[in-house]
């Protein structure tokens, strides 16, 4: 008899530990009997006013009276409380892994919206032909251009909008799209497209100085590797070759797939006169999907290279590499 007893106790006390009564009641683990009294009775009387099935009604209704007589009786309600404490336990656990698992998703979700995609104009890697935007000709029309620019209040259309006009070779219209996507929303983004028409126009320090910032802002390579496409870029077109170098190789370290990189590396080699590397490299990029008559163009500006100074062997490869892309 003692048993059974003991284990209906048990199992009362099991059924009362599915909830913690304290939380549920409102009151504190060291509630007084008469603070157990009182937050049961407001208990009750909420119960009244929830809407809830009858039937679940009850059973709610019971369980807080049966809560309140073991909570009311100091043997059970120290059984409950070693019983609960387990159940605490396992609730704390579970609520700081679910943090934890929040924590690593809200960094996985900001990570990826902070990464830099490249855009189409992003292949534009020379330089323009120099602008004086001192002339009065050029001041007039970049006036009517800021104008233009100046209507448009979302940034994300303002920098769109400079990345066409780059396109379109209207680097006086790029130049205040791009500024204006600045001024309202400055990122490594803006900075990048706004040094890109920076040397467009020609003016190149000025182009590296705003490539820089860019990879100031956001600088690791998966990140913004466009803003180091882009400062690589600017270097090379300022005859900053060593640094541009630097740059293209660790773009295509970090990514052999990465065309961008590849086309960089070609440039520089190129420039270097390594017309090996510079073969190679404009050959990767068109596998990769980047801009082909722009390789082909590289090899076929290395061949006459090589045949100027007599070099006849390496002008027999670059012919055969050019044969072979455009065959495919």
């Amino acid at each position: 008899m003692a048993d059974d007893t003991q284990a209906r106790r048990t199992q009362f006390l099991r059924q009362l530990a599915t909830r913690d009564l304290y939380a549920w009641f409102g009151i504190p683990r060291t509630a007084t009997d008469d603070e157990i009294r009182q937050a049961a009775e407001r208990m009750r009387v909420s119960l009244k006013s929830m809407p809830m099935p009858q039937a679940k009604r009850t059973n709610e209704r019971a369980f807080c009276d049966q809560g309140e007589k073991a909570l009311l009786r100091p043997d059970i309600r120290r059984d409950y409380d070693a019983m609960l404490e387990p159940v605490r336990r396992t609730i704390a656990t579970d609520k700081a892994t679910r943090r934890l698992t929040d924590e690593r998703e809200a960094r996985l979700t900001a990570a990826r919206d902070r990464v830099v995609h490249y855009q189409r104009d992003d292949a534009l890697v020379f330089a323009g032909l120099t602008i004086s935007l001192a002339a009065d000709a050029t001041q007039e029309e970049l006036a009517g251009e800021n104008k233009k620019a100046a209507g448009i209040t979302d940034a994300a259309a303002a920098l769109a909008a400079a990345r066409t006009a780059r396109l379109e070779s209207a680097p006086l219209r790029a130049l205040a799209l791009a500024q204006r996507a600045h001024n309202l929303a400055p990122s490594a983004d803006t900075l990048r497209t706004l040094g890109a028409v920076h040397r467009d126009l020609g003016d190149l320090a000025e182009a590296v100085a705003l490539h820089r910032r860019s990879v100031e802002e956001l600088p690791a390579l998966r990140d913004n590797t466009p803003g180091w496409a882009a400062l690589c870029a600017s270097l090379l077109a300022a005859g900053e070759l060593d640094q541009a170098e630097t740059i293209a190789l660790e773009l295509v370290n970090d990514d052999d797939e990465e065309p961008h990189g590849w086309r960089l590396l070609a440039l520089v080699s190129a420039a270097k006169n390594d017309v090996a590397r510079a073969a190679e490299a404009f050959e990767r990029s068109a596998k990769l999907g980047l801009d082909q008559t722009g390789a082909l163009d590289g090899l076929q500006a290395l061949r006459k290279e090589s045949l100027a100074r007599g070099d006849r062997a390496t002008a027999v490869d670059l012919e055969d590499r050019i044969a072979r892309m455009r065959g495919r």
